[in-house]
């Protein structure tokens, strides 16, 4: 159902489960008990998002890759128009522990592939991703196999700052040796206060100059080796992101906290003007752009001359 006047903003974060392989104890999306939305919902989304013609999309959760209908849920909502012109950029937000055979299937469709890595010690890293003990070691091996084999794929990687991983944090891209294998913007995050980032703030959270020294850190380290940085804070949070959440809840982010609007499938039945209004546009727009820039170039899923 297309309205006269778009009724959301131009970016969103789909979250379709809460479900992960992992316990993270900043994380601050959805709780992982959380009930994953049924495929059918989930196209109605895609269905919805392409009719106002959302210009990008983030799919995160939990663990996007753990839905068997991931790669058919981003088939449909990445296509083409019927003009012609292309559909919204994919983004792929995943802790990188899906099998490199499952990732061949899903990354074709994306425009840009999120990878988490906390620390260049592993210990550290460990105490932040916990549940898969290689998890450092199976991100970087698919950071290295997207880069060898999808040269239209744009890489994020990113870095939350804790108490827990401070001390190796700016050297993370020490763990890529190979330049070629470098991702084209490193973001560093504060750790939100959300969820399970709530739960474990006072354990996790540095103060605002602790933050910004290891951000200065991160900076330099990324100059050293040719890699764009971007920075998220807290202060700026508010008003950048919409959500869609796996109960079908519409979300965005309120004085640095999450507010539920309702039902995203109800409101925007309803023409409910609120879902567009309730985010701060530039700043909805900037946080995307900032993250995943746009490539001059367009989504082409093999490198020259190779077949999957």
């Amino acid at each position: 159902m297309t309205h006269p006047r778009r009724l959301l903003p131009d970016y969103v974060d789909f979250r379709p489960l809460g479900r992960c392989n992992l316990a993270c104890p900043f994380c601050y999306g959805p709780r992982h008990d959380m009930p994953t939305m049924s495929e059918d919902d989930a196209l109605r989304v895609a269905e919805i998002l392409r009719a106002e013609r959302v210009k990008g999309v983030v799919f995160s959760g939990g663990e996007p890759t753990l839905l068997p209908y991931l790669v058919r849920l981003a088939a449909a909502l990445g296509a083409p128009y019927e003009s012609g012109a292309p559909g919204p950029r994919l983004v792929l937000s995943t802790n990188g522990l899906a099998p490199v055979a499952r990732m061949h299937q899903i990354v074709p469709h994306l425009d840009w592939l999120a990878l988490p890595l906390e620390s260049a010690d592993a210990d550290e890293n460990a105490t932040l991703r916990i549940g898969h003990p290689r998890q450092q070691q199976r991100v970087l091996e698919l950071l290295k196999e997207v880069r060898r084999t999808y040269r239209a794929v744009g890489i994020k990687l990113g870095t939350v700052l804790t108490r827990q991983n401070v001390k190796g944090a700016h050297r993370v891209l020490e763990l890529i040796q190979d330049d070629s294998s470098l991702p084209d913007t490193w973001k560093i995050y504060e750790m939100s206060p959300t969820n399970y980032g709530a739960d474990n703030r006072e354990a996790l959270a540095l103060t605002t100059e602790e933050f910004e020294e290891a951000v200065e850190r991160c900076g330099k380290a990324a100059v050293d080796r040719g890699v764009e940085i971007c920075v998220y804070r807290n202060s700026t949070r508010s008003g950048k992101y919409f959500f869609v959440d796996p109960d079908g809840s519409a979300v965005i982010i309120e004085d640095g906290q999450e507010r539920r609007l309702g039902n995203f499938f109800e409101l925007h039945s309803t023409g409910a003007l609120s879902l567009r209004d309730a985010v701060a546009h530039e700043g909805n727009q900037h946080n995307f752009t900032s993250t995943y820039p746009t490539w001059p170039r367009t989504r082409s899923p093999f490198a020259a001359g190779e077949v999957l």
